[in-house]
């Protein structure tokens, strides 16, 4: 292999460890975390991805006018909870304060327009990188990487650094209002709950922004040129409906992000095109399935397909059923979502086609594994995920 194959391959690979990583801390910011657990979490895994050794997020301290560290990973002991940085222009982290912007240094020993802290001279940092971390508009502190070696930062490692911070800072957000609708539940107990108001708002909003697609989707239907065109676009606002419906569903007694699975799936199949005559769509599913809407939402996505690809491709004149089953196995910890038909079949996938591409990355999503099982008459698909049972 030719160096420039090697870094290429290595810059790759450098990439998707970057995507990996973002991924799984989406899916992490959505959980009810404790601040301080979700915080040593980014710094571990930014030190773990980037490799650098030292790692550590500020908090802006409004009282003190300072940044207190909070949170970090390779540092000595008495650093994190105790160590403040000030919030002057020639303090890194003060900078990426007042400029709420990434600031990079390469080669801090040789730096004339900065100050290097105490902290960082005691621990031999040589080059580092921080980005601020901003909650609804304003910067709620900073997550700064710190290398002991000289060490160039690119464009990748700027957007993925302020990625980590983005999402953090939506999670702090979402643990701050979460924070507070609790506190204004408890202080109104007698009254309606102020969090279920906010929260069905929200809902309904939501819903709003949802149906704003669809009609613009329906709007530009009526302008393609071609059947092919029109279809792409139905198939579509059809996407959209079904994460439309699951909004419909949100439970505010059982939780607030829970979604009743049975229900979801029966308004969502009876409105899978409607004007279907000979073909009948049966929904088998455990009383009292709750699931999250992020999770929710992938199984309508999943269901939506499969049931749209089997009235398509399944049936002949005579028509026929389509049943989808949601179970559960206690014993592995997962569910079983399953499409069945007792159409003529479908054959194998075609290979390329957007509706397969996107159950796979829906079941992805979910952690799961789409399976084809056979089947005396027809075909019959079942997505397998985790679930907390």
């Amino acid at each position: 292999m030719s160096r420039k194959s090697h870094d290429t391959a290595s810059e790759l690979k450098r990439m998707h460890e970057y995507q990996r990583a973002l991924a799984a801390f989406s899916r992490i910011a959505s959980e009810p975390l404790p601040v301080d657990r979700l915080l040593q979490y980014v710094t571990a895994q930014v030190s773990r991805v980037t490799h650098i050794r030292h790692v550590k997020v500020m908090c802006y301290r409004p009282d003190y006018g300072d940044l207190l560290t909070v949170a970090g990973v390779g540092w000595k002991p008495g650093i994190v909870g105790n160590a403040t940085f000030p919030l002057d222009s020639a303090s890194p982290p003060g900078r990426a304060m007042q400029t709420a912007a990434p600031v990079i240094i390469e080669d801090f020993p040789n730096e004339t327009e900065f100050r290097m802290s105490t902290v960082l001279r005691d621990h031999g940092i040589v080059s580092l990188m921080n980005v601020p971390v901003r909650i609804d508009g304003r910067t709620w502190g900073v997550l700064e990487v710190d290398s002991e070696e000289a060490r160039t930062f690119d464009e990748g490692d700027v957007i993925f650094l302020s990625t980590f911070a983005n999402i953090l800072g939506v999670a702090l957000l979402r643990l701050e209002t979460e924070r507070k609708a609790a506190d204004a539940e408890a202080e109104h107990a007698r009254q309606k709950s102020f969090s279920e108001v906010v929260l069905r708002e929200f809902q309904h909003r939501v819903k709003n922004n949802l149906q704003t697609v669809v009609s613009f989707l329906a709007l530009q239907r009526r302008h393609a040129d071609t059947p092919d065109s029109r279809s792409r676009f139905a198939s579509v606002m059809d996407r959209v409906h079904a994460i439309a419906l699951a909004q419909d569903q949100l439970s505010f007694e059982s939780g607030v992000s829970n979604v009743e699975l049975g229900d979801y799936l029966r308004a969502l199949c009876s409105n899978i095109d409607p004007r279907r005559d000979r073909v009948s769509i049966e929904v088998e599913t455990i009383r009292g399935v709750l699931l999250p809407l992020d999770r929710a939402v992938p199984v309508g996505l999943i269901v939506n397909e499969l049931v749209t690809n089997s009235i398509k491709y399944a049936f002949d004149e005579g028509g026929g059923t389509i049943r989808v089953t949601f179970t559960t196995n206690v014993e592995h910890g997962e569910a079983c979502l399953a499409v069945e038909d007792n159409g003529r079949g479908m054959g194998p996938p075609r290979e390329g086609g957007l509706g397969l591409q996107l159950i796979d990355a829906l079941t992805n999503q979910l952690d799961g594994r789409v399976e084809q099982e056979p089947v005396a008459k027809g075909t019959r698909t079942c997505v397998r995920f985790p679930v907390p049972l």
